[in-house]
């Protein structure tokens, strides 16, 4: 009977401490979502944006929010960032992220303050390693702050609405530091617009995440 218990315990303990490990790199090497009582931050450069800083807390294992400060050469945009998981897998999920960004001024559009959503759904894998990829989808809505708050005469531009695609990686560089890229093309139906609210029909995102 020890015989059979020794062999047993050879054989699972060594599953069991792989799903431990899994599940820690899972936590530590990921740029996204905080473990509850978390806290992480990313600085991240790209376009439109110059430089973009966040503050991100866990409020639960599955769902974080974050301040988010952003500056461009035109403006500078002060919001929040929501995401949350909407399924997870083994090494697969599929969550929601919502930015809502607030422009006070900017040299172009009239000079209106305005404000800017992007709900997204992203699809992303995982390897034991810790390297993610993802693709998604998103839409982006635009307005002036005087056509949100019913003052549209006062608007000296007409509300936007364009969707997009994605793709982006992270990777660790550190036992608690993450590199991520991410890539978008902005679209309005399936074409693509010479211009948009951001500028070029592109966003793209270098960034370093630290988990604390």
């Amino acid at each position: 009977m020890n015989h059979v218990r020794h062999i047993l315990s050879l054989i699972l303990f060594p599953a069991i401490a792989t799903q431990s490990v899994a599940q820690d790199r899972s936590d530590r090497f990921d740029h996204v979502l905080n473990r509850k009582g978390q806290s992480k931050i990313t600085l991240a450069t790209g376009i439109p944006y110059i430089g973009i800083a966040e503050y991100a807390y866990g409020i639960s294992n599955k769902t974080t929010a974050g301040v988010v400060f952003g500056i461009t050469p035109f403006v500078e945009g002060y919001g929040i960032r929501v995401r949350t998981i909407l399924h997870e897998r083994d090494n697969y999920r599929v969550y929601f992220c919502v930015p809502v960004l607030y422009y006070p001024k900017t040299q172009d559009l009239g000079g209106d303050p305005w404000w800017l959503t992007r709900p997204n759904i992203n699809f992303e894998w995982m390897n034991d390693a810790g390297f993610r990829y993802k693709v998604g989808g998103s839409i982006v809505a635009a307005a002036s702050h005087h056509t949100l708050f019913g003052e549209s005469s006062n608007a000296k531009f007409a509300p936007g609405l364009w969707n997009a695609v994605h793709g982006g990686i992270s990777l660790p560089v550190g036992p608690s530091l993450m590199f991520q890229a991410e890539a978008s093309l902005v679209l309005k139906g399936v074409q693509v617009p010479s211009q948009w609210v951001g500028g070029p029909p592109v966003i793209l995102v270098l960034g370093i995440s630290y988990t604390f």
